[in-house]
């Protein structure tokens, strides 16, 4: 009998349902914005889109848990970027194209 993911340890997909709702918060679509330009801590994204830096890691959960932003550590910080399979529904002018729907990304952030 084969094994479920969740009982093997691994994360089950998280529905489109939870992706679009993820997305539905206008910080974390600042947050996806401006993960499309670089990588960031989460000290540099607080510093750059002037949010409180309690808040932006709330929402980086948020992203991470959907499987929209991963996180890689760096000596004491940890760097967020753009999953691999996010990065994949991006065209080359910052849209997101989702099927149901797309979100543009234009870098007209706070």
């Amino acid at each position: 009998m084969a094994k479920s993911p969740v009982s093997q340890g691994k994360k089950p997909t998280p529905s489109w349902t939870a992706i679009l709702k993820a997305l539905a918060d206008e910080t974390r679509l600042e947050i996806v914005g401006s993960l499309l330009k670089q990588e960031a801590s989460v000290q540099a994204l607080s510093d750059t889109l002037k949010i409180k830096v309690y808040n932006i890691s709330k929402h980086l959960k948020i992203l991470e848990e959907t499987g929209l932003v991963e996180k890689k550590k760096d000596g004491a910080l940890r760097v967020y970027s753009i999953s691999a399979k996010l990065r994949s529904h991006f065209s080359e002018n910052h849209v997101l194209d989702l099927g149901c729907c797309k979100f543009i990304f234009n870098g007209t952030e706070k």
